[in-house]
């Protein structure tokens, strides 16, 4: 029997017995640290930039921005998951993380800013899809910085991402 059938037949057995499986790969701290930059750069700056571009110099369509606002409001779901406890500074040196212990310290606001973020993408995209592009830029902003747009990366990132270290 090919192992992966064995695993996936005593999950299931494990689970029909309501046991808990251990992990298969528990990550390293370094591990969680990397796969979190990638998503935040990748998974929500790789859209963000789309939308950034139309903001700042009417680059791509209302169908782009619609398109790259779904991606980052069923993304920012994915968030609190890149922020395992202890992932942090005051745990890692600063210059390997900017995510301050403050995330764990006030969960309610950190899943706020989630929220608002799924919410506000949501929004822009409806907008886009409407096409209302006066409101779509005003939205986004005109500087292409998302320090400067209304749908919710800022907050987050002033509460919680300290200052990049210089190396």
């Amino acid at each position: 029997m090919h192992h992966t059938r064995r695993v996936v037949i005593c999950a299931a057995f494990a689970a029909a017995l309501g046991l808990a499986l251990p992990p298969v790969h528990a990550q390293s701290g370094e591990e969680v640290l990397k796969g979190r930059t990638s998503f935040m750069r990748e998974q929500l700056g790789g859209p963000w930039k789309v939308l950034a571009a139309f903001g700042k110099a009417g680059q791509g369509s209302l169908d782009d921005v619609e398109k790259n606002a779904q991606l980052i409001a069923s993304r920012a779901k994915n968030i609190p998951q890149h922020f395992p406890k202890d992932t942090g500074r005051g745990t890692f040196p600063d210059d390997m993380t900017r995510a301050l212990p403050a995330i764990w310290q006030e969960q309610k606001k950190f899943q706020g800013f989630v929220e608002k973020l799924q919410q506000e993408s949501a929004k822009l995209a409806a907008l886009a899809k409407a096409g209302d592009k006066d409101a779509v830029v005003a939205m986004i902003g005109e500087s292409g910085s998302f320090n400067k747009t209304t749908i919710g990366c800022a907050d987050c990132h002033q509460a919680f991402k300290g200052p990049a270290v210089k190396k």
